[in-house]
């Protein structure tokens, strides 16, 4: 029987996924809980003991206790079964030729921490232990990720390994010690606190030595070997997967104290890169535990943070929201941590530069967004983010949001134009169709409504445009729409085509168009022939009349308006005056005559607005 067999008869899927997930019994055999894969209420996720599988409703993952092990830890199928194997007593042989070898590896590294760990704890050596509780590192985080002293020694490690009976080629082939130009074999760590790097399954693969004092190079890594590539591992993650998974989210620092700090002060879904940035492999890990969001928490300024997010590699930020952390007064987050101010750091996480939002206005600043070409051009750029790659894309969502702000599309629009079968053939009709309608006066509205009883008897367009003018030249501003009407009427000599022409380039056109258009062209036509009612009872000239009168009411309430708003604002520099005491005798009955006037004159503006409101809005008053 093979291995993966041997494993599923000697365990038991509830137990598995019972340490992850609350179970509850759901019939014979079966059990269900809250679905680890996606935030729900109530409970579909579903497990078959019988049966060795779980199925969740929801979400619809599905597999057996490999898959759920695989997809929470974020593990290989191959680390799954060593992991479980190890759990089952059951010996997992290995796959290649070259796995004997890794086991080697794993095997020199553990000796390595075991000798490491136990020369810090060592009286001589207790200067390195202080260093480290000084830096504000807890004897219990110290404990938790195995820190370490290599001694200052030419051949301290060498010597204990040989007497262990390791050869100086495995200890050359696992990187722990190196030689001379002469060929001396000598240890590669000396004098220097040792940071233990691990797998995710929480297997020592390499070392980082910091030195304990200024000496340079400040830190010293283990070489890349059969089993450490530096650009596949994230420090710390063994201990952050389950924090990191739960909270959809990840805070990336550069440097392995940052994130004992981190894990030391609660935030628990942190790690570290080995390099510059987050690479491919390093992004496939954390997206494996369905992260939406990562924090990039580096040591830069504004200006690192801009190129720390030009360098982050495509395929990053197309998977996360990614946010570069400024860091308060430009320390290191363990410093600012570990003196205590964890409420400044959490303010640095919400306030840190928008990835999205980065490269966004990049695109931005290549083309003129109010103009309608420059907004076609932005969306083409923008178009392979702006296509959602799954259900829950949180970058193209959040692309979208920015999109219809600040470029003022319809949020509806945008979705069609993106799911439509051609996106690609993008023209300026479509654009000017998906842009937001700004929301128009009621003056404007009035107008707007003239203008289209105005053009829907084009044989009487000149009369309509004599009887505008006389009606609104006392009291329309020069902005009104009316006006740019009338005027533009002379312009294009009354042809109507040329007049359209003009409102389809404006954003008022949209509303002219859907009331032109809204009406048979039967009607248009019987219109043209008379003056009458149309066919369905609409009588043109009586709502033009109508139209023209509540606009002028309309205007002179403006006025008023205008008129009552200067009262006040007279009315409260007198307030203001008669609290200065060397005012003379008849300055002050001037000034009180005057709010007099003005009292008067408000109360009978109050008397005349009352008397137009309908009787039910004054009992509502009352």
């Amino acid at each position: 029987m093979e291995a993966k067999e041997q494993i599923r008869n000697q365990l038991d899927i509830t137990d598995i996924i019972g340490e992850t997930v609350v179970l509850k019994p759901a019939g014979r055999g079966r059990f269900k809980g809250l679905c680890p894969f996606h935030g729900e209420k109530t409970p579909s996720f579903h497990v078959s003991a019988d049966k060795g599988f779980y199925y969740c409703f929801g979400c619809h993952a599905k597999g057996d206790m490999f898959d759920f092990v695989m997809q929470t830890q974020a593990l290989s199928f191959q680390d799954a079964l060593l992991l479980l194997g190890a759990r089952a007593g059951v010996e997992v042989k290995p796959q290649g030729p070259q796995e004997p070898k890794k086991r080697d590896l794993y095997d020199l590294h553990k000796l390595a921490l075991i000798y490491f760990r136990q020369q810090l704890e060592h009286p001589p050596n207790h200067h390195a232990k202080d260093y480290l509780l000084k830096r504000g590192l807890s004897p219990e985080s110290l404990e938790s990720f195995e820190l370490g002293y290599a001694p200052q020694a030419w051949d301290g490690f060498l010597r204990h390994a040989s007497a262990q009976g390791i050869a100086q080629e495995d200890l050359l082939r696992a990187g722990l010690i190196q030689e001379s130009e002469r060929g001396r074999p000598y240890d590669r760590f000396r004098h220097r606190v040792m940071f233990p790097i691990k797998d995710s399954l929480g297997r020592v693969i390499a070392f980082s030595g910091r030195v304990l004092d200024d000496s340079l190079p400040k830190y010293m890594n283990s070489p890349e070997s059969e089993i450490f590539k530096k650009g596949d591992v994230l420090y710390g993650f063994d201990k952050a997967k389950r924090a990191i998974r739960e909270s959809g989210s990840a805070i990336i620092v550069e440097g392995y104290m940052d994130v004992i700090a981190l894990h030391q002060t609660h935030f628990y879904h942190s790690v570290a890169v080995l390099g510059a940035n987050v690479t491919k492999e390093q992004a496939e890990q954390l997206a494996r535990l369905e992260v939406s969001q990562l924090y990039l928490a580096f040591d830069a300024d504004e200006a690192g943070q801009r190129a720390i997010l030009s360098g982050l590699e495509q395929s990053v930020g197309r998977q996360f929201l990614v946010k570069a952390v400024r860091i308060p007064h430009g320390k290191d987050p363990a410093d600012v941590l570990l003196s205590g101010d964890t409420d400044g750091f959490r303010r640095a996480l919400n306030e840190g530069l928008s990835e999205v939002e980065f490269r966004f206005k990049a695109v931005l600043g290549k083309y003129d967004p109010s103009d309608i070409e420059g907004k076609k051009a932005i969306l083409y750029e923008l178009l392979p983010s702006l296509k959602a790659r799954s259900l829950f894309d949180p970058v193209a969502n959040e692309l979208k949001r920015l999109v219809s702000e600040k470029l003022q599309i319809e949020p509806k629009r945008l979705e069609e134009w993106l799911s439509s079968k051609n996106p690609h053939r993008l023209n300026t009709t479509q654009v000017k169709g998906m842009q937001k309608a700004a929301a128009p006066s009621q003056a404007s509205l009035l107008e707007l409504e003239i203008i289209v009883l105005s053009m829907l008897e084009s044989k009487r367009l000149k009369e309509r445009v004599i009887q505008l003018e006389a009606s609104i030249s006392l009291h329309a501003s020069e902005d009104s729409l009316l006006i740019e009407f009338c005027r533009l009427c002379y312009e294009k000599r009354f042809e109507e085509r040329k007049i359209l022409r003009y409102y389809h380039e404006r954003e008022e056109g949209q509303f002219l168009f859907q009331r032109l258009f809204s009406l048979p062209t039967e009607m248009n036509d019987e219109l043209q022939d008379s003056h009458k009612s149309n066919p369905h009872g609409i009588d043109i000239e009586e709502h033009f009349a109508k139209s023209l009168s509540r606009l002028r009411e309309f205007y002179i309430e403006k006025d008023k308006e205008v008129q009552r708003q200067k009262l006040i604002e007279r009315q409260s520099q007198l307030a203001s005056a008669l609290v200065n005491p060397s005012l003379s005798s008849a300055e002050l009955q001037a000034y009180y005559a005057e709010l007099k006037e003005i009292q008067v004159a408000l109360n009978a503006r109050e008397a005349e607005r009352r008397m137009r409101l309908p009787a039910h809005h004054l009992r509502k008053k009352s």
